[in-house]
């Protein structure tokens, strides 16, 4: 019903569209004069696309129109921004290569596909951004003569070939950006003449051969430089000179050698990872003028290097990323960690390890995900005071006795976790004998165990299985507040009417739990025919619980399952049939909230699930809170939510983005699609069961359509057209 009213919206658009177009043409006819800037601007957008008269009015000065910048004379337009307004097609010839004296030119995030021959004529321009486009073929040299250029992104395209030497024209570059297109051949010589480069991003082309010699100290100025995802060949040292780089990453290509003394100056952010780098890591101490207080992300994971861990992370104090996984480490006692405060992400698996983990790990309070797999790691598990943990891999070691019952708590929270292979003792009195055999394998009379080896498998039809067990344990809101008002509503009322004057103290203490007593024994023998009170499940709507199965579940709400007592209520925790684990939460009557505290409650209660309800939280921006402004940009905006929730495998809000501690899906994606980084946001279920370039294609058009201008946004007509121009896969 949704596609359908979509696609008659879509219709209905069309033709409404069709009407006001033929008005804005007749009137950019009328009162455009030609070979003037304003008539070069309106005849560009209307031939390539955007003729209504909602978005531009072509009748008013030039210089006023959205997106267009003049200089002070109102004479010439210097600035335009059209990103994001469905262009499609290529540019047409005597458009906006008309505009001589234009400086800075945004069409980004359309669906522009060539380039006219009078557009490399634009000799002022000093900022071009092509990015997010569906640009083919060649770079041509012409490139070349926009001497003034400072800033240059063509990324997000279907770029191929060489990139061109006439680059090395640009001795004003500042930010040069080609990643993600398909750039080949060798490394390009021509961004050795671009001394003044601040920015450089390469990554995700098919660039190889090696780096030229130099290549460091030709860059003076550099703070940020990527190129990952190549088959670029070198050595450490050709970084040397880069005296101001603050975030490389050179992941994923052919380098070797030892890593010593190349790095230098203020790093923040360095990723080596998934090259061939070999050596003894204590030789792994960059440069004497490194300073290492100010690292914050460091990956050397897949490489070569041998030995045992450097010394030098105890200067590494703001050290938030650490990833040493899968190299060829001497077998070793597990690194000291406690100089560590702020780490977020441990990763050392396959690293040799051997003993036991040190009880300083609870000392790591931000830490959010723990990778020590595949090692030889035994004795037992140690306390984990993490409360954000949300990632914990100990599988394929030797580890031993109990799990921690702080720990067990907590994994109903996590994302994932995983106990394959070990000697772990887990008792029935943690778990339910259900959730045992759903979640771990091998369970013979409580204990010992070992956690169901197919538990993180990414392929395969019993992942999904697996993962809906895992689900299944995670901890479920039951909202009994409807349930209270139906179980208690008419014999409440009755009291109320038949005592009318009684105190404020009175009503407190009338047995109910609207009314809750810490001994819940009082309120709990009130209820009447229990068995015949439904209850309202709704993680798991399709269950069939009664306020009977609850009272059995935590033995009438007896204090030895009880959680925690907040202000508005206890919760209790039980198991239902099936072997359910639930927090039940009884609310308190009476209780007052303040505006801080209603938002919370309510900001839970946006979150629920259930099919009688409709989620809105993390779907509409605050545009849709009035009638009068709830337009079908609204229903774009919520479609392209839906469509990261598709890629992504991610909910609308809730889940845990390690980039940005308060983000919500649509925050992150955009995020990481305007740093070039889509393909990191991919579900990696499905990421091989399709083309990947199609499914970044697809968080483009989500990024379209979340924009927070409406005026933004693509209409649902231009969705569709979006949508249909990714190229299927040929069967």
């Amino acid at each position: 019903m949704l596609l359908n009213r979509d696609k008659s919206l879509a219709v209905g658009l069309s033709s409404s569209s069709a009407f006001m177009d033929l008005q804005g043409q007749t009137r950019s006819v009328v009162c455009q004069q030609p070979n003037t800037d304003a008539f070069f601007v309106s005849d560009f957008l209307q031939k390539m696309g955007l003729t209504s008269s909602r978005v531009y009015n072509f009748s008013a000065p030039v210089c006023s129109w959205q997106g267009v910048f003049c200089d002070a004379k109102q004479e010439n337009v210097i600035g335009l921004v059209a990103s994001g307004l469905g262009l499609s097609g290529s540019i047409p010839e005597t458009t906006i290569g008309k505009l001589r004296k234009l400086q800075s030119l945004d069409l980004s995030s359309n669906r522009i596909s060539g380039l006219p021959s009078d557009f490399w004529s634009l000799g002022s321009l000093k900022t071009l951004n092509l990015s997010f486009n569906q640009l083919s073929e060649t770079l041509p040299s012409n490139i070349g003569n926009f001497g003034s250029l400072q800033t240059l992104d063509l990324s997000y395209n279907n770029l191929s070939g060489n990139v061109p030497e006439a680059i090395s024209s640009l001795m004003s570059l500042q930010v040069l950006r080609l990643n993600q297109n398909g750039f080949e051949s060798k490394f390009p010589l021509g961004i050795l003449n671009c001394h003044s480069l601040v920015s450089v991003d390469l990554s995700k082309n098919r660039l190889n051969g090696t780096l030229p010699d130099g290549f460091g100290a030709a860059f003076p100025k550099l703070k940020f430089l990527n190129i990952a995802g190549n088959e670029i060949e070198g050595k450490d040292s050709d970084f040397s000179g880069m005296l101001s780089v603050s975030y490389l990453n050179i992941s994923g290509n052919l380098f070797q050698g030892s890593v010593v003394g190349a790095f230098e100056g203020p790093v923040q952010v360095i990723d080596l990872s998934r090259n061939r780098f070999e050596g003894h890591i204590s030789q792994v101490n960059f440069s004497s003028s490194f300073n290492w207080s100010d690292l914050v992300y460091l990956d050397l994971s897949e490489n070569r290097l041998s030995g045992v861990f450097f010394l030098n992370l105890n200067q590494a104090q703001n050290l938030k990323h650490l990833n040493l996984a899968y190299n060829r480490f001497s077998k070793q006692q597990f690194l000291h960690i406690d100089t560590l405060p702020h780490l977020e992400y441990l990763n050392l698996s396959k690293t040799n390890l051997i003993g036991h983990i040190p009880s300083e790990i609870s000392q790591l309070v931000s830490l959010r995900t723990l990778d020590l797999s595949r090692n030889h790691l035994s004795s037992r598990i140690p306390l984990l005071s993490a409360k954000n943990l949300q990632v914990l891999d100990v599988s394929y070691n030797n580890l031993s006795g109990d799990i921690p019952l702080s720990l067990l708590e907590k994994l109903p929270w996590t994302e994932r976790f995983n106990f394959s292979y070990n000697n772990l003792t887990l008792c029935a009195s943690e778990f339910s004998p259900e959730t045992l055999q759903s979640a771990f394998f091998g369970y013979v009379n409580s204990c010992p165990i070992a956690a169901n080896p197919n538990l993180f498998r990414k392929k395969g039809p019993k992942h999904r299985g697996l993962k809906l067990a895992l689900a299944l344990t995670l901890s479920m809101v039951c909202l009994l507040l409807g349930l209270l008002f139906l179980a208690f509503g008419c014999r409440r009322k009755t009291r109320m009417w038949a005592v009318k004057q009684h105190s404020y103290k009175e009503e407190q203490n009338i047995s109910g739990p609207f009314s809750f007593q810490t001994d819940s024994t009082t309120w709990v023998a009130d209820v009447k025919l229990a068995t015949s009170v439904q209850v309202v499940i709704f993680e798991k709507p399709l269950l069939n619980f009664t306020f009977a199965d609850l009272l059995s579940a935590t033995s009438n709400f007896d204090r030895g399952t009880l959680l925690a007592e907040g202000r508005f209520g206890p919760v209790y925790r039980g198991f239902l049939p099936g072997g359910i684990h639930v927090a039940v939460k009884v609310l308190v009557h009476g209780s007052t909230m303040t505006d801080q505290e209603a938002a919370r409650e309510l900001e839970h209660l946006g979150r629920i699930k259930h099919p009688n309800l409709v989620p809105l939280t993390g779907y509409c921006l605050a545009e849709t809170g009035s009638p009068s402004t709830a337009t079908p940009k609204s229903d774009v905006y919520g479609f392209g939510v839906v469509l990261f929730e598709l890629l992504t495998g991610k909910k609308a809000i809730g889940d845990y983005y390690p980039e940005e501690k308060e983000a919500t899906l649509v925050s992150w994606v955009r995020g990481l699609v305007r740093k070039n980084q889509s393909s990191r946001a991919i579900d990696p279920k499905i990421r091989d069961t399709g083309s990947e370039s199609q499914m970044e294609e697809a968080l483009k058009i989500g990024y379209l359509c979340t924009a927070d201008l409406p005026l933004k946004r693509p209409s649902t007509q231009q969705v569709v057209g979006l949508l249909k121009d990714i190229e299927p896969v040929p069967i």
